[in-house]
């Protein structure tokens, strides 16, 4: 399971309403929403302001939330996995802004030979970082 289940599921154990918890943290209700689906990350600053919201809404539920974090096993890092479920997920400001990433990624790696190897594609000039 992923953290927004374990969070979701906290948060439906405890009968916490995510316009009550969003208010407390300080985020619309619309992103609490993304989050608990999945769709959105929140900051770490937010995490722990909802994590914080959802304890005083429901004593005990950050509690029953990190108890459900730490019997779940380490899951494997997929990354390639990850990243591709993360670009089905995007928006345009995200997708514009992975792809300049990867930009400057293909930058650096091309004008360091010891990390790019021997390959060539032609594609240098086409990047405009």
């Amino acid at each position: 399971m992923q953290i927004y289940q374990l969070f979701k599921q906290a948060m439906d154990r405890h009968g916490i309403q995510g316009k009550e918890l969003a208010g407390l943290a300080g985020i619309s209700q619309n992103h609490l929403s993304q989050f608990r689906s999945g769709h959105k990350w929140v900051s770490p600053e937010v995490f722990a302001a909802l994590l914080e919201g959802m304890d005083r809404l429901a004593p005990g539920s950050r509690k029953y939330f990190c108890q459900l974090l730490a019997e779940e096993p380490l899951a494997e890092r997929d990354t390639s996995k990850r990243l591709a479920e993360m670009i089905e997920a995007a928006d345009e400001d995200e997708m514009e802004a992975a792809l300049l990433a990867i930009g400057r990624k293909w930058k650096r790696t091309r004008q360091n030979p010891a990390i790019s190897g021997n390959y060539s594609t032609g594609f240098d000039s086409a990047i405009a970082v």
